[in-house]
């Protein structure tokens, strides 16, 4: 009966642990790969991680403002000459002794290090938050570009496997002429011969899409690439009135938006109090010290009574009778026990601390040097990041408007060899146009709509980069 139990508990569980894991999808689009990848990415989760260290610093630096409280215990064995630390009397004797302290100190001023400090944490928690968003937007757009480029390589696929499907239509219909007798079997070997070089090249263009998904697997960091494929989104040509605005105005814009520039600003702010936070070193300290603190011995004896005993005092000087008198002799039992010695001995500190700094062998200086050497840097790295950003911004417009060119070129470029190739097809059939010229006019329009998808993903991206740096969001 146990087993019976023990089988339908465990098959219970693993029914709630199948329900509770997200099934992948079996195909993929844009949102699905880019949630993903926010969610594995490993350069993501470690700015997330490094996000929450900076959010743990700055409620270290908060809770500074309170008292702290500490517990501590000693215990020693004594041997030969000593003091006991209890009845302060000499010794000979070895002895165990155990004390303990309950102690706290609460500083109430030192040159303003605390509110420096929490708000120097405030701005690197600020700053690791842009930093974690940053990376969540690269991510973004790396996934966005190898999404494209899957669907870049299955376009010239297709366009290899049209081309794979006119030549066979062709050596079909050339095997039946030559069979006829109206044509040498010289122009089947040719065409044979294009046939190879045509499913060689599908088989290239075949192993580039496999390539680019398992690129793109290997980012989205799943277990089983093998199995990943996307979907095949209509994408249309994106709205090319971005490329109206100047380069200037696509960078004012993103500079108020981009994470890294913000990060960048955080931590000038930073090194700003981090200058202020080093100044306090030169700055008295005042702290309020309590403690409570009990002590034990084992040779503190037990004292249970006292026994009245007339004892010899002294002679009398002129008579030389002697004196007697009487005192009090206690009776002990053993040794005082802990927790009465631990009451009896309970004792209590209060008080203030006043630390003035007079000479620190030039530490507190050169921290104060250090700190506004970092304050600088800090600047300096700002402005390298604007200058980035602003380079990368000029850049992506010039391809951008470059991009829009080559796509109409390309568009142009396919239509004119359509054309061609129809034409040159029809002379083909009727025995007016040779093998040579055929299959020039087929791979040029082969070579016209592979530059055109290129040039069409080149453009849809370059236009989608743009408005990235726009909205900071990464849409298709």
């Amino acid at each position: 009966m146990s087993k019976i139990t023990a089988s339908l508990l465990f098959t219970f569980l693993a029914l709630i642990n199948l329900q509770g894991q997200n099934p992948l999808p079996e195909v993929w689009s844009l949102t699905e790969c880019v949630e993903y990848a926010l969610q594995q990415n490993i350069t993501v989760e470690q700015a997330r991680l490094r996000a929450e260290v900076a959010r743990n610093n700055l409620n270290t630096a908060r809770m500074d403002y309170l008292p702290d409280l500490r517990l501590g215990n000693n215990l020693f064995w004594n041997f030969g000459l000593n003091i006991d630390p209890v009845t302060n009397q000499i010794s000979r004797q070895s002895r165990q002794t155990v004390n303990f302290q309950l102690s706290s100190n609460w500083t109430l001023y030192n040159g303003g290090a605390k509110y420096n400090t929490i708000a120097q944490r405030n701005h690197d928690l600020k700053a690791a938050q842009y930093d974690y968003e940053a990376a969540r937007n690269d991510i973004s757009l790396l996934v966005a570009s190898s999404y494209l480029q899957i669907l870049l390589n299955k376009e010239i696929e297709a366009v290899a496997r049209e081309q794979v499907r006119i030549t066979n239509l062709q050596v079909n219909r050339t095997q039946k002429l030559v069979n006829a007798g109206t044509l040498p079997e010289g122009e089947l070997l040719q065409l044979e011969a294009q046939q190879a070089r045509d499913e060689q090249n599908l088989i290239s263009t075949q192993n580039a899409v496999t390539i680019s998904q398992l690129q793109l697997a290997n980012i989205l960091q799943l277990s089983n690439p093998d199995a990943f494929e996307i979907g095949s989104p209509d994408l249309g040509l994106p709205d090319a009135s971005i490329l109206d605005r100047p380069a200037a105005n696509v960078f004012e814009i993103a500079v108020d938006k981009q994470p890294s520039i913000r990060a960048a600003e955080m931590r000038v702010l930073s090194g700003e109090e981090g200058v202020d936070l080093a100044y306090s070193g030169f700055l008295p300290s005042l702290s309020l010290i309590g403690q409570v603190a009990t002590n034990y011995s084992d040779q503190i004896p037990n004292v249970t009574g006292t026994n009245d005993m007339v004892i010899p005092f002294g002679y009398v000087g002129n008579t030389g009778d002697l004196v007697y008198i009487q005192q009090s002799v206690p009776i002990t039992d053993g040794v005082k026990p802990f927790n009465d010695q631990v009451s009896d001995n309970l004792n209590q500190l209060v008080g203030f601390s006043l630390q003035v700094p007079i000479f620190s062998r030039r530490a507190v200086a050169n921290n104060l040097q250090n700190a506004k050497i970092n304050a600088d840097i800090n600047r300096l790295n700002l402005d390298q990041v604007k200058n980035d950003l602003k380079q990368t911004i000029y850049q992506a417009h010039n391809d951008a408007k470059a991009a829009k060119l080559q796509f109409e070129a390309a568009a142009k470029s396919v239509q004119a060899s359509q054309k061609a190739f129809e034409y040159a097809r029809q002379r083909f059939e009727v025995g007016a146009l040779n093998q040579v010229d055929f299959e020039t006019a087929k791979n040029n329009l082969a070579s016209a709509q592979s530059q055109f998808s290129q040039a069409k993903f080149d453009y849809i991206f370059r236009v989608k980069v743009l408005e990235f740096y726009l909205t900071n969001q990464v849409n298709l």
